[in-house]
């Protein structure tokens, strides 16, 4: 038997191994093998396909004070409410990311109010004018981008409250099965779209990032934007537009065997919001164009006025209420309540008034204006969008030659424009006139008042483009209003160089019909 030598010295004896040498050596080998570990288990993970499951849908019970104020919602079997929602995660991400809690409480309080969701196949008889049959609260949830999230956390909440959702999808940022990805596979928009709940429109292909524009950055689908440095002209927007909506449609005969005849705007901007008023007007045709019948505006929370959906709804420019990650469902409750249509009370006197730089109180069937200067009060979070041809009675007393008081009709404050035709009637005249937007305000008319003691007797009507005001004392005023003031509400007001008190005695609210 051979012996190994080990190591010697210069002069033939061995020599002697220092003892941490074998330590060194031992830990050496145990950091190659979990590094081999290491690198086994990194590849199993990454060649093994992306493939997240969905999440149980979390235990949320409506908050008592939440699903009371629900509950007390104005039923609207006439219309119907648009939610769009993005992302819906515990881990974060952009403001339009809610927590799974947070939607979970969303759809709890609103599935225990009977809101009771609908299908884009209504959306679109409503607006064609065909028969429908809504419930009384009708919905409309809405998901853009086509996020991963849609599959994972908010499905599972759908199907817990029965509710059905329309995902528009970014049809370009959609991958294959199997391929990691905050976007849906066609796997999991294939399975959606098998469980009923789901249906799809689009988002466009490859609008949806920000791109550069003359001087700025834009969204790129109503904006002509920068090519080579140069601005693209109005042929090659038309161009990209068609080339992209065709490659979003062919997404959908692809994957799911039938075209979208929805469409969603990449952040939510339309056409009037590009740097021509062209692709304002062009954008609708080529839509119809590519197979859609309608499309939806409102991505980002509403920075104005929001209207739910009935038959007078502009096709191409449908509002939607976005939700975002800071939306409590207190906030959501409000933003609902401003978007149904509210239906005209014959008395305004027990309206929800608010003062504008006016104090605003009711005594018994009066309302009473106090201010110093120029103010005025007017309905608050009433949606007036369906308040068009009306007329307006009631007795003022309290003007004198330094007061006139001011009743307007079709205000926007909740009908969604800014503007109004205001009658002001003092000691001497009584005058109308008109103003929209920053404009300056338009005199239609006026009629001298004969002198008189104690109230005045007024009736207002607005019927179509036309304006009929008549006062006590006054020979009738009829004037031709402007067309784009078509809705909205009274307002009561008070014009003084002194502190002074209006009394508009029994003041009421009556329809007529259009003609």
């Amino acid at each position: 038997m051979v012996e190994r030598a080990g190591p010697v010295r210069e002069d033939g004896s061995p020599a002697r191994v220092p003892a941490p040498a074998r330590p060194i050596r031992a830990f050496t080998g145990l950091m190659f093998l979990c590094a081999l570990g290491l690198a086994v288990v990194t590849w199993v993970a990454l060649s093994r396909p992306f493939d997240p499951g969905q999440e149980a849908a979390p235990a949320v019970r409506p908050d008592p004070a939440a699903a009371r104020a629900a509950a007390e919602l104005p039923r609207h079997p006439g219309s119907v409410l648009a939610l769009t929602y993005h992302g819906v995660s515990d881990a974060g991400g952009a403001g339009g990311t809610l927590s799974r809690e947070l939607f979970g409480e969303h759809m709890a309080t609103l599935a225990a109010a009977g809101y009771e969701t609908v299908r884009l196949r209504d959306v679109e008889d409503l607006l064609a004018g065909r028969p429908v049959r809504l419930p009384s609260r009708p919905l409309l949830i809405t998901f853009d981008d086509g996020r991963l999230t849609d599959w994972t956390n908010a499905d599972p909440v759908l199907r817990e409250h029965g509710f059905t959702a329309v995902g528009f999808l970014t049809t370009g940022k959609i991958v294959r099965p199997g391929t990691p990805s905050r976007h849906l596979s066609t796997r999991q928009v294939r399975e959606l779209a098998a469980t009923g709940r789901w249906e799809f429109g689009s988002h466009s292909h490859d609008q949806h990032d920000l791109t550069d524009v003359p001087g700025d950055v834009a969204a790129p689908l109503p904006n002509l934007i920068l090519v080579d440095g140069k601005r693209e002209t109005i042929e090659h927007w038309r161009a990209r537009v068609r080339r992209d909506l065709a490659r979003s449609q062919r997404f959908f005969r692809e994957t799911l065997g039938r075209e979208a005849t929805a469409f969603s705007y990449p952040f939510g901007e339309p056409g009037g919001s590009g740097n021509d008023p062209r692709t304002a007007a062009e954008l609708p045709a080529l839509l119809r164009e590519a197979g859609f019948a309608e499309a939806f505006v409102g991505e980002d929370v509403p920075t104005g006025h929001v209207d739910a959906l009935t038959a007078r709804s502009p096709r191409w420019a449908l509002d939607r209420i976005g939700v975002r990650a800071t939306t409590s469902t207190a906030a959501l409750l409000t933003m609902i309540r401003a978007a149904v249509p509210a239906p005209p009370p014959r008395d305004l006197s027990a309206s929800p008034w608010t003062g504008d730089r006016a104090r605003c109180r009711r005594r018994g069937s009066d309302l009473l204006v106090s201010g110093h200067a120029y103010g005025g009060c007017r309905l608050s979070g009433v949606n007036t969008s369906q308040w068009t041809d009306y007329r307006v009675t009631t007795a003022v007393s309290g003007i004198d030659p330094r007061t006139s008081a001011l009743i307007a009709v079709r205000d926007g404050a909740g009908a969604g424009h800014r503007g109004r035709v205001e009658v002001v009637i003092g000691a001497a005249s009584v005058l109308a006139r008109q103003q929209f937007g920053n404009g300056r305000p338009v005199v239609l008319g006026r009629r001298p008042i004969a002198s008189r003691t104690g109230a005045r007797d007024v009736r207002i009507e607005v019927r179509g483009a036309r304006l009929t005001v008549a006062v006590a004392g006054a020979a009738p005023l009829r004037a031709a209003i402007d067309t784009r003031l078509g809705r909205g509400s009274p307002a009561f007001g008070i014009a003084t160089r002194d502190r002074r008190t209006l009394t508009f005695h029994e003041p009421m609210f009556g329809p007529l019909h259009a003609g």
